[in-house]
C-alpha cells in the first residue's frame, strides 16, 4: 500500500499527519516494508522488532488508548472522494488475452508480445502487467435508479443514459488502466460509440432481470495495413460489444446482481510517456477483456475510488455536479 502523493502534499492536517511521521518517503507492504508509527505521528521504525523497542521508549501518555484525538476530516479538506451516497459500486476486472491457434482465448503470455519476448529484462517484472487488474466503478444512486424501469414489461427497451456508457468508456474500458493503478482516461474527443441499451428479459413481483447490451469503440480505426508490426504505425483503439445481466429486487429496491463482460479487442502504438513503442503492442487486432461484478462492500479496497486516488478522475469530469 502507498499514500498517494498528493495526499501526502496537501496542506491539510491529513497531509500535516503524514509528512510528520515520515510515510511520504516510505512504502507499506504484505511482505514486511513498511513504516510503523505512533498514535501521535512519531515514526518509530520498519520492523515490527525496531518499531516496538522505539514505542516502549515513548512517554506513557503517548502509548495508552485514547492518547491522541483524531477529528474529521473537514469536507473542503477530502482529497481522496468517498463512494456516492446510495450509490453503487461495481468492481471492475481487466485482463491481457490472446488466442489459440484454433481461436479459442486464453490469457496471454510473455511471448505474445514481440516487444517484450526481446527485451533482455527480467521476465518478473514484464509478467506483473499479464495479471488481471482490478479497480472501481461508481454510479450515483440517482443513476442506478434510473435503469429501473417503473412499470416493467417484458420485451421493453431502455435507453441507458449516455453519460454512463461514456464514463465506461473513458474510465473503465481502457487498455491502459490495466497496465497502471492511476489515470489511463480517455478525453471525450476519443469516444467513436458508446452505446447501452437495456432489454426487459423477465418480471415477477419481487424482482426485474435486465439484459444490457451495446458497443464502445475508442480512439481510431483499425487498418490492417499499419497494424502488421508492433509499433504501429496505428495508432491506438479498442473496440468491444458490451453483454450484461442485471437483477432488481424489487422488494428491498436494490440490485442484486450486476454483471457485464466486454470481450474487445485492441490494436495499434500504445505508446509510453514519449511517445515510444511500449511493449504491450502486438501486430494486428488482438483480444482484451473486461468484467464487471457488484462490489460486495466486505473489504476496505471496494471504497477504492476510480482512477486510483479519484482526484485525476474527479477533474475529468467523472463525478456528477452539485
Amino acid at each position: 500500500m502507498a499514500v498517494p502523493t498528493s495526499v501526502c502534499d496537501a496542506k491539510n492536517p491529513e497531509g500535516e499527519f503524514l509528512r510528520g511521521a515520515g510515510i511520504d518517503k516510505h512504502w507499506v507492504t504484505s511482505s514486511g516494508y513498511m513504516s510503523c508509527v505512533s498514535p501521535s505521528g512519531k515514526y518509530l521504525g520498519a520492523s515490527a522488532a525496531t518499531a516496538l523497542e522505539a514505542f516502549l521508549k515513548l512517554p506513557e501518555h503517548e502509548r495508552k488508548p485514547g492518547a491522541v484525538k483524531v477529528p474529521d476530516l473537514k469536507p473542503s479538506e477530502k482529497l481522496i472522494p468517498s463512494p456516492p451516497a446510495g450509490g453503487l459500486v461495481l468492481k471492475v476486472h481487466a485482463r491481457f488475452l490472446s488466442h489459440e491457434d484454433k481461436g479459442a482465448l486464453r490469457y496471454a503470455k510473455r511471448e505474445d508480445f514481440p516487444l517484450m519476448e526481446k527485451s533482455g529484462e527480467s521476465r518478473n517484472p514484464w509478467g506483473l502487467f499479464l495479471q488481471p487488474n482490478t479497480e472501481y466503478m461508481w454510479l450515483t444512486a440517482e443513476e442506478w435508479r434510473g435503469l429501473v424501469p417503473a412499470n416493467p414489461v417484458r420485451g421493453e427497451k431502455l435507453a441507458v443514459p449516455p453519460a454512463m456508457g461514456e464514463r465506461m468508456a473513458r474510465f473503465h474500458l481502457t487498455p491502459r488502466r490495466a497496465m497502471t493503478s492511476e489515470d489511463g482516461i480517455l478525453s471525450k474527443e476519443a469516444i467513436k460509440s458508446a452505446r447501452l441499451m437495456l432489454v426487459v428479459d423477465d418480471v415477477s413481483p419481487k424482482w426485474i432481470r435486465l439484459v444490457l447490451e451495446g458497443f464502445i469503440h475508442t480512439g481510431t480505426d483499425f487498418d490492417a495495413a499499419k497494424a502488421t508490426t508492433p509499433n504501429g504505425p496505428l495508432g491506438f483503439g479498442f473496440a468491444t460489444p458490451v453483454h450484461g445481466i442485471l437483477e432488481y429486487d424489487r422488494t428491498n429496491n436494490v440490485f442484486t446482481r450486476f454483471d457485464i463482460v466486454a470481450p474487445g479487442e485492441v490494436w495499434g502504438r500504445w505508446g509510453d510517456a514519449n511517445g515510444k513503442s511500449l511493449f504491450a503492442e502486438r501486430p494486428g487486432r488482438k483480444p482484451f477483456g473486461f468484467a464487471f461484478e457488484l462490489a460486495k462492500g466486505d473489504s476496505p479496497s471496494n471504497r477504492l475510488p476510480p482512477g486510483g486516488n479519484g482526484q485525476r478522475a474527479q477533474s475529468a469530469g467523472y463525478f456528477p455536479g452539485p
